[in-house]
């Protein structure tokens, strides 16, 4: 049996290519971590998976804690509804690993089903099917063919004037913001429903309760702002908490308008996140990502939400999935991304060196400067690590190179 199709496993039919399981709890989306964790167990099952053998088929070439790896069977056994003392489907195998208790089969009339099954659907239902899609496709061609052009030109406008405060959104500073939240309430004047205006003025609207309100200048907005309020009680002032209520109340509108766009459940995440809400904004946040497996920005403030939590393995677990989601697309976003890629490379590095494993901060240096070969803070990092490992002539190397490329000098 093909397990990249639908399949049945118990009372659930799984779909690993929607990343969606249908039973008697109604559909659920997972994330495609947690599908592929099913897939595998599936493929063996009442066979005893180790926890190495786990990590290696589904985080290829990534060091994964067990931390992470109990969350991802926390959620397939949420989806599945396996929360009973009993384990019905996942049953943990104490100093071994994981099993799949059940055995996957084929559905009714697909591969591996009874033969003739499919031959004995009904002549009528084809042609009914058939007649069905003639139809669609003619009111599809009426539809098109008497569209206006004003409305052709409206949709036009509303992506120019979206795509526009995108660009102004993601610099970041205070007066940009304001020029990105203009763009996007003209395009909501034109469309209240607009989904995409809809969460960019949400983002505005958070950002200006978060990061710049009033006496907070420019350079403050630096960094992980968000976890720096957070961790400061939050946002107390009145207007800001009303600002980031019609920012939640805005991002909801653009779920409800489009509940299939990452997007959306982003800007929700990062509404209710920045009123503490810390459980909404990660189930937002996963929502999102089930969505868009490259969305590396709900990473990003997965690992943030994570790291106010006092979860630092999946704080970083996070980051790591981040920067492996920003080299994915990093071509296709360069713009966008080249701000944060070297920025996010060294914070895991400081972040595996802070937990005394050098050979993974060692690592994640060198990745740095492949990509950013002259990076001074990498440079100077690396230098320091390889010294206190007594490497001398490797710390000794990286500070001259620090020194003919820039005007810095390694410490010490």
């Amino acid at each position: 049996m093909n397990l990249s199709e639908a399949f049945q496993l118990g009372d659930w039919r799984i779909e690993p290519r929607a990343n969606r399981l249908t039973g008697p709890d109604g559909v659920r989306d997972v994330e495609p971590k947690v599908m592929d964790l099913l897939v595998l167990l599936a493929g063996r099952p009442e066979h005893v998976l180790a926890r190495e053998e786990i990590a290696a088929a589904i985080w290829p070439g990534v060091i994964v804690n067990d931390d992470a790896m109990a969350r991802c069977v926390w959620k397939l056994r949420q989806a599945l509804g396996d929360t009973g003392r009993t384990r019905r489907y996942v049953e943990t195998v104490p100093k071994r690993g994981y099993r799949l208790t059940l055995t996957p089969a084929a559905l009714p009339g697909e591969a591996g089903a009874p033969a003739g099954a499919s031959e004995r659907r009904p002549r009528r239902t084809v042609i009914l099917a058939a007649l069905a899609l003639v139809v669609a496709l003619l009111a599809a061609f009426a539809m098109t063919s008497v569209m206006k052009p004003d409305r052709q030109a409206a949709d036009s406008q509303l992506d120019q004037l979206v795509r526009r405060g995108d660009d102004f959104y993601y610099q970041f500073a205070a007066s940009d913001n304001e020029a990105a939240r203009r763009l996007y309430q003209q395009a909501l004047d034109l469309d209240p429903d607009y989904a995409p205006a809809l969460a960019g003025l949400a983002n505005t609207l958070t950002q200006r309760a978060v990061r710049f309100a009033p006496g907070m200048s420019d350079t403050d907005a630096s960094g992980s702002r968000l976890a720096a309020v957070l961790r400061g009680g939050g946002v107390v002032e009145p207007t800001g908490r009303r600002q980031l209520a019609q920012a939640e109340a805005l991002a909801r509108r653009a779920v409800a308008a489009a509940p299939s766009w990452a997007l959306a459940w982003r800007a929700l995440g990062l509404a209710v996140s920045a009123q503490g809400d810390l459980d909404s904004a990660i189930d937002a946040y996963d929502r999102a990502l089930v969505l868009d497996p490259d969305a590396w920005e709900a990473h990003m403030n997965l690992g943030d939400l994570y790291e106010i939590r006092g979860e630092p393995d999946l704080a970083l677990m996070h980051m790591e999935q981040a920067y492996e989601a920003m080299s994915r697309v990093y071509d296709e976003h360069a713009v966008l991304i080249r701000p944060w890629y070297s920025e996010t490379g060294l914070l895991i590095a400081r972040r595996h060196g802070e937990r005394g494993d050098a050979a993974a901060a060692e690592l994640w240096y060198r990745r740095i400067l492949y990509w950013d070969p002259y990076n001074a803070d990498a440079l100077r990092e690396l230098a320091g690590l390889l010294r206190d490992g007594g490497d001398m002539i490797g710390a000794d190397a990286l500070c001259a190179e620090l020194a003919s490329r820039t005007e810095l000098r390694c410490e010490g």
